[in-house]
């Protein structure tokens, strides 16, 4: 088997063209590397912000804005209760008027959101861009952790016995107690909530309509929140 032996340099032209070339080689080959390295990560943010999306109009975003539009509604629940309580009302009354208070639970997940950044993406958006992910994701964990109390709050308060007589002192005060820890909750989910929806306007994002139709029946179900429907309905531009 026979080798080319590499031709000897003769002048200095000969050798600034052979080291051209090999330049012009490593150039080209850096550019490539680069080059994929761009549409690689483009096609990962792209990925990212569509399952961000999809995580906020399947899941998180339907909820929040139920719990937007809801916000009365509990409220005026809740004062019902107490005026029962505080007016010596029958056990079967002021029971009555708890079961009109079902408060739907919900989870407000960031699973995506973390994706994004355990996989580098965040840091690589536009400032802008990085600045609305942010102020939409802020609320979720905070959100769900109220959303967490506020699930035991409501238990304590369904926990009053359905028979007997009147509703000893003790019991009263254990209702009344459970009713401003959740008149509480009420206030700093809605207070998150309403930033969250803000959040879900600036980036545009588009509810999945079956989802959207889950929480309008949640709200039909029972009495009490009918009428928070409509505003569900106009927070969502809801079409059946």
């Amino acid at each position: 088997m026979e080798f080319r032996k590499p031709k000897p340099v003769h002048n200095w032209r000969e050798l600034a063209t052979e080291v051209g070339v090999v330049v012009v080689g490593i150039v080209i080959a850096l550019s490539a590397e680069q080059l994929l390295e761009r549409l690689e990560w483009r096609h990962k943010i792209s990925r990212a912000e569509e399952q961000m999306r999809l995580e906020m109009s399947s899941d998180d975003g339907p909820e929040v804005l139920q719990r937007v539009a809801l916000a009365d509604c509990i409220d005026h629940g809740l004062a019902e209760i107490r005026a029962s309580v505080e007016r010596s009302d029958d056990r079967a009354v002021v029971v009555t008027a708890i079961g009109q208070v079902d408060i739907p639970r919900h989870t407000y997940e960031s699973d995506a959101y973390r994706a994004a950044e355990a996989s580098g993406v965040l840091g690589r958006l536009e400032p802008q861009r990085l600045d609305r992910w942010n102020y939409l994701y802020s609320t979720m964990p905070v959100l769900d952790r109220i959303a967490e109390r506020e699930y035991f709050d409501a238990a304590a308060l369904h926990a009053v016995r359905t028979s007997g007589g009147p509703l000893s002192e003790a019991e009263q005060l254990k209702l009344l107690e459970a009713v401003e820890n959740l008149r509480r909750d009420n206030l700093a989910i809605v207070l998150l909530a309403n930033q969250a929806a803000r959040g879900l306007k600036e980036q545009a994002v588009v509810l999945d309509r079956t989802r959207v139709r889950q929480m309008m029946d949640e709200m039909t179900r029972g009495a009490a929140f009918q009428p928070c429907a409509e505003k569900l309905k106009t927070l969502i531009g809801y079409e059946p």
